[in-house]
């Protein structure tokens, strides 16, 4: 009789030890979408066995996590599908039967040539898919571009590529939104989807990244709202440091933007955006704006000077003492920080920003 209690003793502590290792499931869902870069920890560490970018996880596990959280939509890089077509009509059933919607996530590429476009479209329809998210630029404009006319060539390059798709959006009529993705100011975004001027090429509006770009918040969303496709809802802080000022994802009201303003702002501006979380779990990133290096590919106006006053005002002013690290944390820590900060984030847009899932 001992050993036997023993042994359901044990049997249910390891029940608990293994649930624990799991997203625990909130009490009621979200309307947000999760993006693929929410995961970025398990990203990471899929890496060493699958070398591409995304596919640290393929769309069942994508799936499962999202169900978990009770997001009602996933963004998925197009790098997490299969090769073969032939496949992805089960992956939309599959989705579709969890009640998790899907969005797409693609590289730059597809966008420079009528071929590759089309086959992204088909990725899409098999899926079901109504619009994607692409980023132009993979890095960061003042990592990226050391001259003012490298930034100058890149622009051109994505004016001209883009004016000359446009009978291709127009012909598949897949909505793309472009994000500001460390690249682009919003105005020069604006100034992008004006010049294409197609109702299928709007924005991705990511909440955070323009502060990379010493962008105040309210006027990222201000200028980009209006041409919203999807979006990346995340929430921000920031610490001073010699060089200017790291920055952080943190999750949905534990930073210092005023999300529910925001989203109201989409919202009114875009009803049918979907607002998709991005909350990657990862060490700050440093953004050198006290170094000559980091203006090179800013224009004259305004000066250096109002940049950093206005943005000492409207940001550096709320910045903290400390912001959280993942490195030195041990692989299982860092998902379960990863986990803790989404499911933070989830909790605080269904109760908070009333983000409920109908």
């Amino acid at each position: 009789m001992i050993e036997r209690r023993a042994f359901l003793m044990m049997a249910v502590a390891a029940g608990a030890r293994a649930g624990a290792r799991q997203p625990e499931a909130p009490r009621r869902g979200t309307s947000m979408y999760l993006a693929y870069t929410s995961f970025a920890v398990r990203l990471a560490q899929g890496r060493d066995l699958v070398r591409t970018s995304a596919a640290g996880f393929g769309p069942d596990v994508f799936r499962d996590l999202c169900t978990r959280f009770g997001a009602a939509g996933a963004q998925i890089d197009l790098s997490q599908l299969p090769a073969d077509p032939a496949a992805l009509p089960a992956i939309r059933d599959a989705f579709a039967r969890a009640g998790v919607a899907v969005e797409l996530s693609l590289p730059a590429r597809v966008l420079e040539s009528p071929a590759a476009y089309a086959q992204a479209v088909s990725v899409a329809r098999a899926l079901g898919v109504r619009c994607a998210r692409v980023a132009l630029l993979a890095g960061r404009r003042y990592e990226t571009f050391a001259t003012a006319d490298a930034w100058g060539a890149f622009s051109a390059h994505w004016h001209e590529t883009l004016i000359r798709m446009r009978p291709e959006f127009e012909r598949h009529q897949l909505a793309i939104g472009i994000e500001n993705h460390k690249d682009w100011c919003a105005s020069e975004l604006v100034a992008l989807l004006r010049a294409v001027d197609s109702r299928y090429v709007g924005a991705c509006v990511d909440f955070g990244n323009n502060l990379a770009l010493l962008e105040p918040p309210d006027e990222t969303i201000a200028l980009l709202a209006p041409f919203a496709i999807t979006t990346h809802l995340k929430d921000m802080a920031v610490r001073r440091t010699a060089e200017g000022f790291d920055l952080s994802e943190v999750p949905l009201g534990q930073g210092i933007l005023p999300l529910g303003r925001y989203v109201e702002r989409i919202r009114a501006a875009r009803p049918e955006a979907r607002l998709c979380l991005e909350m990657i779990t990862r060490d700050p990133l440093s953004v050198p704006c006290r170094t000559d290096r980091y203006w090179t590919t800013f224009g004259p106006s305004p000066t250096r000077a109002e940049r950093l006053e206005r943005f000492e005002d409207a940001v550096l002013s709320q910045a903290r003492a400390d912001l959280p690290r993942v490195s030195g944390l041990s692989p299982e820590a860092q998902r379960a920080a990863e986990d803790d900060n989404v499911r933070a984030c989830v909790t605080h847009a269904r109760d908070v920003l009333h983000l409920e899932r109908n």
